[in-house]
């Protein structure tokens, strides 16, 4: 086994420029030492302004060395908008964005209950430093965004405005349960039409679903089965994780079964990351299963083992909302936190790191075929940068929201700024809370935020090939994008050359119930099956069929 240092001292001498062109890889280190992976808790960042030039204080008071490394990303992404913000001559002029970031609070649940003051945990003023906080963004995961509702309730700030940067959650969107919460994340209104269309590409009509017991991925599933019917394609089997722990742990050698019985070859999943569903796959890690999983971005989890929680074989099919990757980034981390992530080895161990993988300059057919020379070779030319996590990339539009939302604001009183001098600026967190409804905007990147879900029309996805890579690495490649407003099978665009090259899907036995009928036979359905499981029988004579796998395209012979 080669050594982190000589892998990355070829990368370290690497002189190219990274563009934002087709095509894109990722590259990471699988952490073993990491005893969390990439475990996250609950963070709730406080946003209030202050005039003039003023600066966060990065990680005060050893933040850091109690956060997991995905939590960091994620509080270093929230950084670097700020700074951007505060940099920037046209929004916010003269004003700074401050933010105080606190970690863990749901842990300190009791402690709010025996607290009788205001603000002790939960912010909305806070007395002590006359400092009134405008919006609290929370996540990354929900429960805990919504457990804060009760907790500040208790805690007499039931009127804190939220803003929620986890993946999109159905439950949120509840007005009468959560009037003071919106949600940056666009909600995955099209990603089951597009796994179908995935499935359709590879050949595929027998596979498996597994969901959490909760209306995501039950409402997930009937949107899957829908959209397949209308393609004959069959669901082999449905397995739904409970989220009764004890009725969980007599499930566990079904669940197993289901998946290792079936000939589906392909496995979707869907649904709460937090529930039991990542704890079957937690169990399942060192068994050999060797199935092609198909997910969303959400699920790209190392775990404390430093592997993928799908350590599959085969690797992970994922949809990602598509984004523009950040710039400046790579820059920012290292400037912020200089003695954590100086160099590129670091930066590896707490994300993503991307760069253009052009095919011609690794001389290899498939990257399972190439030699750990060439492999190195082919990395050494490319220029590495730092890419942000979905939720990574939802905060950082949060922040820019609340921005622009105080940006109009600002425009609509213009009075604020002078009667406000040396004071802070005295803006309404109802007013900012109202404003984000309806905000839209282009971020630096280019794309376009709209927090009006009903409005959002950014539901356009890339797909990825997420596996193992030189042992202790792992790989992410993107093989192609989904246009939920195109036509089938416009709608579905893959890099035909990234496919072969970077997956063995199609080198492995198809996703099928049957195989297709040759020209001479037709398909038999057989009794209580679903449609795509037949047997093939002759035609009958003179008559034979001129297409396979079909039923009914036969013609009489002379």
């Amino acid at each position: 086994m080669f050594s982190f240092i000589s892998v990355f001292l070829v990368l370290k001498a690497s002189m190219l420029f990274c563009s934002l062109n087709e095509p894109k890889c990722f590259l990471r280190i699988k952490d073993k030492k990491n005893k969390d992976g990439d475990k996250e808790v609950d963070c709730f960042f406080s946003i209030y302004t202050k005039h003039g030039h003023m600066k966060n204080e990065h990680f005060s008071g050893n933040l850091d060395k109690q956060l997991t490394t995905k939590n960091i990303h994620l509080i270093l992404s929230l950084y670097f908008a700020i700074e951007e913000i505060n940099m920037s001559p046209h929004l916010l002029p003269n004003i700074s964005l401050l933010v105080k970031v606190e970690c863990k609070l749901l842990a300190d649940g009791s402690k709010v209950s025996l607290s009788s003051r205001r603000g002790d945990y939960f912010p909305n003023y806070n007395c002590g430093n006359h400092r009134r906080y405008l919006i609290v963004l929370t996540g990354p995961m929900w429960l805990p965004t919504a457990m804060l509702g009760p907790l500040l309730y208790i805690s007499r700030t039931p009127e804190v405005r939220r803003l929620y940067y986890g993946p999109f959650h159905p439950l949120l969107s509840s007005f009468e349960h959560f009037p003071y919460l919106y949600q940056i994340a666009i909600k995955d209104t099209s990603v089951a039409i597009g796994m179908v269309s995935l499935v359709i590409y590879f050949g595929w009509n027998w596979v498996g679903l597994m969901i959490s017991d909760d209306g995501l991925g039950l409402q997930f599933a009937s949107e899957l089965r829908e959209e397949m019917q209308r393609y004959d394609i069959c669901l082999a089997f449905v397995t739904i994780i409970t989220y009764n722990t004890k009725l969980f742990l007599t499930m566990t050698d079904t669940y197993y079964n289901q998946i290792m019985m079936s000939l589906a070859k392909a496995v979707i999943i869907f649904g709460d990351k937090d529930s039991l569903l990542q704890v079957i796959f937690r169990l399942w890690q060192f068994l050999d299963i060797r199935r092609i999983w198909v997910t969303t971005s959400q699920w790209d989890i190392i775990t404390s083992n430093g592997e993928f929680l799908f350590n599959s074989f085969h690797g992970t099919l994922s949809f990602s909302h598509h984004y523009s990757e950040i710039a400046g980034f790579k820059e920012f981390i290292q400037t912020a936190h200089p003695l954590n992530y100086s160099n590129t080895i670091s930066l590896a161990k707490l994300w993503w790191l991307n760069f253009n993988c052009f095919l011609s300059s690794s001389n290899c057919k498939s990257l399972k075929t190439c030699s750990r020379k060439m492999l190195l070779k082919w990395l050494s030319r490319n220029h590495f940068e730092m890419s942000m996590s979905d939720t990574s990339y939802n905060l950082y539009n949060a922040v820019y929201a609340v921005a622009h939302s105080l940006n109009e604001l600002l425009l609509q009183q213009a009075n604020t700024l002078s009667n406000n001098v040396g004071k802070g600026l005295e803006f309404d967190s109802l007013q900012v809370l109202s404003s984000l409804k309806n905000i839209h905007f282009v971020n630096p990147a280019g794309d376009l935020v709209n927090l009006n879900q009903k409005e959002n029309m950014n539901i356009n996805y890339d797909i990825f090939y997420t596996g193992n890579f030189l042992q202790s690495f792992g790989i992410k490649v993107k093989i192609g994008k989904f246009f939920k407003y195109f036509t089938h099978p416009q709608e579905l665009l893959m890099y035909e050359e990234l496919v072969d090259w970077a997956t063995d899907v199609r080198q492995t036995l198809p996703s099928i119930c049957s195989i297709p009928c040759h020209p001479g036979f037709r398909k038999s359905p057989q009794e209580g099956k679903a449609v795509c499981c037949f047997d093939c029988i002759p035609c009958p004579e003179n008559e034979i069929s001129n297409m396979t796998a079909h039923e009914e395209d036969f013609f009489m012979l002379p």
